[in-house]
């Protein structure tokens, strides 16, 4: 049984002074030109130019203990202000190195979830006994973000991984255009708890906590780090669920109180 046994959370406030680099910059025009992209100096100065390293290291800084992990996945559905530097490799240094690490990216909101269903396989294959999941997202960018318009908070959510935690990683369900029917077809329990992202529209009847908007990937996984222990004292069920506007595509995962018999 794969539990969340603790989970951190950080939203920055800070930001940090603009420093020109020539080697990022035009790294970013030729990264873009051949997709129309406009490449924007003055939106990447204007920025927090907060890092991915920063936002994870913080996180981990929170944990009550920090995890020894085999394994560390890295998720992300945007990229990096300065994408130049290993952030699986740099939380696994923080941690005491040892562990297999590496990110997941590409996938847009998807990221996190198929991180949990990557750590879930480890796990049930002997590999690892603990992991650790970090999400991470950042708002600084060269360019026309349109998931950044309205403000993209400087967030991380770290989840460990284990055996002996409250919630037990018990589904995650494959993507679907029909959020409705993805959560109906998810939950269990007789006291689940929907955790909603920002993007996610109609849902079914259930008791629900919205996730405000903000935030993109680390929506969902934020909320949980903050309130788990909390929601373990009145649900028995939590299903994480979003909608990407990208995609249109829905997410979601399970979780069940450990202590809970029946199947999912």
């Amino acid at each position: 049984m794969l539990t969340l046994t603790a989970a951190s959370a950080v939203v920055a406030t800070h930001r940090n002074p603009y420093v020109p680099d020539e080697w990022l910059l035009s790294y970013q025009r030729d990264l873009m030109a051949p997709f129309g992209v406009e490449f924007d100096a003055e939106r990447l100065a204007r920025g927090t130019g907060v890092l991915f390293q920063e936002l994870a290291a913080e996180a981990l800084e929170r944990l009550p203990v920090p995890p020894k992990p085999e394994l560390v996945v890295v998720a992300h559905g945007l990229p990096d202000h300065y994408p130049f530097r290993s952030i699986g490799g740099h939380v696994d240094k923080l941690l005491g190195g040892g562990s297999e690490n590496f990110a997941i990216s590409e996938q847009g909101l998807r990221a996190p979830f198929t991180a949990l269903r990557v750590a879930a396989a480890y796990h049930r294959s002997g590999r690892c006994t603990v992991g650790a999941v970090v999400v991470v997202e950042q708002g600084t960018f060269g360019n026309d973000e349109p998931l950044a318009r309205g403000g993209l908070a400087d967030t991380a959510a770290v989840l460990v991984l284990g055996g002996g935690g409250p919630w037990e990683i018990a589904a995650l369900p494959p993507a679907s255009g029909d959020l409705v029917r993805l959560v109906s077809a998810t939950v269990a329990g007789e006291r689940p708890l929907v955790v909603a992202g920002p993007f996610a529209g109609e849902l079914p009847d259930l008791p629900v906590h919205r996730v405000p908007p903000g935030s993109y990937c680390t929506s969902v996984w934020l909320a949980l780090a903050r309130h788990h222990e909390e929601w373990a004292q009145t649900h028995d069920a939590l299903v994480l669920c979003d909608t990407d506007p990208r995609t249109g595509r829905s997410h979601a995962a399970l979780l069940r109180r450990a202590s809970q018999e029946g199947t999912t």
